[in-house]
């Protein structure tokens, strides 16, 4: 029975470390004119939540093809829409068996959530940027590249947020502008806030940003509210991606949601470390159980 115990806490530890884990370190596609989608091993099974498709979401260039495989042991769909509205109609793949894929081409920019509809707790997104905009955007970058960290800093926008302690989260979500460049996004966890700070924002621009939801949670009704320059602004909500529209010059933009966890790291160390406390505890009771009792 002991033994029995033993096992199932250190299985029950590791899933929760692996919980925490893809959350925390997940990979989004780059851009290009093709990306690749696997089904998480098991996700016929609840629990792989967010991370059901690898990578759960994609960017691609406008006539780009996303490929979704089924390395899965189950069968699988990845269909144009949401659980909750069902199928949009842009595309289907029917019933994927097991070492199935299914190829889309996307002929139209926008933001494509998709899911499966066998296991709707299976969710992604598929985030396709007008060609024009993405050679433009990776110019800017460049850019701003060559005109190095120090000139940054001698303009005022210096990094100084690592000298502040606040992590730079910005692999962790799929986020575009198509004025300036995202210079950093952290987190507050003190009032639950977002910050996205923008450099070089000289026109009026767009920031469009899925959110993820391991990071930022929003409120009871499925909405946030955005600041910029500590004032209520209007924007669009498609789903967890938001379309926000901002005046040049703006340099921080704030979305306020129910909850923000700003370090994933330390949440997957802490989560290993308990697992491994728990472990030796139950070690430690299991050897005492079977010393013989004089």
């Amino acid at each position: 029975m002991q033994k029995k115990l033993y096992a199932l806490f250190g299985l029950l530890a590791i899933f929760s470390l692996i919980a925490v884990a893809p959350s925390a370190f997940a990979e989004h596609g780059e851009g290009g004119m093709s990306a690749t989608v696997e089904n998480a091993p098991g996700s016929s099974t609840p629990g792989c939540e967010p991370n059901c498709f690898i990578p759960s979401t994609v960017v691609i260039t406008e006539g780009g093809t996303v490929t979704w495989e089924n390395t899965d042991n189950a069968a699988h769909t990845a269909t144009a829409g949401s659980p909750a509205d069902g199928p949009s109609g842009a595309f289907d793949s029917s019933l994927m068996m097991v070492d199935g894929s299914f190829s889309f081409t996307f002929d139209s920019a926008g933001t494509y959530p998709y899911f499966c509809m066998v296991h709707p707790w299976m969710e992604g997104t598929v985030i396709v940027e007008a060609e024009a905009a993405h050679d433009d955007h990776a110019e800017e970058m460049g850019n701003m590249e060559e005109k190095g960290h120090d000139e940054m800093e001698e303009m005022g926008h210096g990094d100084d947020h690592g000298a502040k302690g606040i992590e730079d989260i910005q692999d962790q979500f799929v986020a575009t502008v198509t004025s300036g460049v995202i210079h950093h996004i952290g987190a507050n966890s003190d009032d639950d806030t977002l910050l996205v700070h923008l450099f070089g924002a000289d026109d009026d621009g767009e920031l469009k940003i899925t959110l993820n939801k391991d990071i930022i949670t929003p409120f009871d009704d499925g909405s946030y509210f955005v600041l910029i320059n500590s004032e209520e602004v209007e924007f669009e909500q498609m789903g967890r991606t938001l379309h926000i529209d901002y005046d040049a010059g703006t340099e921080k933009i704030e979305i306020v949601g129910s909850h923000v966890v700003p370090e994933f790291g330390t949440i997957a160390m802490i989560v290993l470390a308990v697992a491994i406390v728990s472990i030796i505890v139950i070690t430690a009771k299991t050897r005492t159980t079977l010393i013989p009792k004089l």
